[in-house]
């Protein structure tokens, strides 16, 4: 692999094909996040080493994905269009402030302006974090609270479901007469609270599908939730994931259509997907989800589920047209 050299920090910087390295070399990124857990995720299990491999090998052919890595550090770019490319940047907190995360940040802009990127998110749950965002010139602009759930300890009464509607739940693909019913339904998080300028792509059929491919081949399992009426369509959905030998459950979209909200449709179709997961799958003690601050529907009923609050996370936008081009600071 090329390796990238700044000269003023004495660092090397690999690119990493994640597609075609090594176990060994993905599994550095593993050890990262070893370090960084209890400031990623606190009060969730740590994904092993093999789920973290397929993480970094296997994402979804519909968006771009690049990956650095350092001595203490690494760094990876998920460009999904000009204005929803994400960040991820993780230093030992053993070795910070040597300019590992800003030797690392130059890599990343040079590829986003290849790329022609114009705006590059990332977020921090740290005072340090905040502080980095600040210096390289990022400013924040949303927070999400992410919450966990003691699967075992719940309590999760049978969901009660309006006349009309009935459950429903895949595993691992969307049956194909259902596909396009369900992303009609998807487009139900067009609204959801995100920065108004950021052009995240709606889904479609194929990123449906690359998804499912994507999960399939890191051997983590979709489990799709839906509320579905008597014409076939979705008025709500939910889905989580899990991976295989993990004992942490992942909620990722939860959406209503707008139209059908207000019924307990919401309620309805996450206590059915936790009741299933509970029977489905007895090894898992702890589920995750993460919610926009001001998402105060969706957290109060995360929180009347048992949920509870692990961690604030702030996002950050930085402009590239007005980013440095080089000199990024410390971390």
């Amino acid at each position: 692999m090329p390796a990238a050299w700044d000269a003023s920090s004495a660092r090397a910087v690999e690119e990493i094909d994640a597609r075609v390295a090594s176990d060994d070399v993905l599994a550095r990124f593993h050890a990262l996040e070893l370090t960084c857990h209890d400031e990623l995720s606190p009060g969730e299990p740590i994904r092993s080493r093999d789920e973290a491999i397929g993480f970094y090998r296997y994402q979804p052919t519909t968006h771009t994905s690049c990956h650095w890595l350092a001595d203490g550090g690494g760094a990876s770019l998920f460009v999904h269009s000009p204005r929803a490319a994400f960040l991820r940047l993780l230093v030992m907190p053993g070795v910070r402030r040597r300019r590992i995360g800003g030797v690392l940040l130059d890599q990343v802009l040079r590829r986003a302006r290849e790329l022609d990127v114009q705006a590059l998110r990332g977020s921090y749950t740290t005072a340090a974090g905040a502080a980095f965002a600040a210096h390289v010139g990022a400013v924040a602009e949303t927070r999400d609270v992410r919450s966990v759930l003691d699967l075992p300890a719940a309590e999760l009464p049978e969901p009660r479901v309006p006349n009309g509607f009935r459950l429903l739940t895949w595993l691992g693909r969307v049956p194909d007469e259902h596909l396009p019913a369900y992303v009609d339904a998807r487009a139900a998080m067009d609204d959801a609270p995100v920065p108004e300028d950021m052009d995240l792509p709606g889904w479609t059929a194929e990123t449906v599908r690359a998804s499912e491919a994507s999960l399939a081949r890191r051997q983590r399992e979709m489990r799709l939730t839906v509320a579905i009426d008597d014409d076939g369509a979705i008025g709500s959905f939910t889905e989580l994931r899990v991976s295989r030998g993990s004992t942490l459950g992942f909620t990722d979209d939860t959406g209503t259509v707008a139209a059908r909200r207000e019924l307990g449709l919401a309620r309805a179709v996450k206590l059915e997907s936790l009741r299933r997961l509970r029977t489905d799958h007895s090894e898992i003690s702890v589920v995750s989800t993460s919610n926009a601050e001001e998402n105060a529907a969706m957290r109060r009923l995360n929180e009347s589920l048992g949920f509870r609050v692990t961690a604030v996370m702030t996002s950050a936008v930085l402009k590239l047209a007005e980013s440095p081009n080089s000199g990024a600071p410390a971390a």
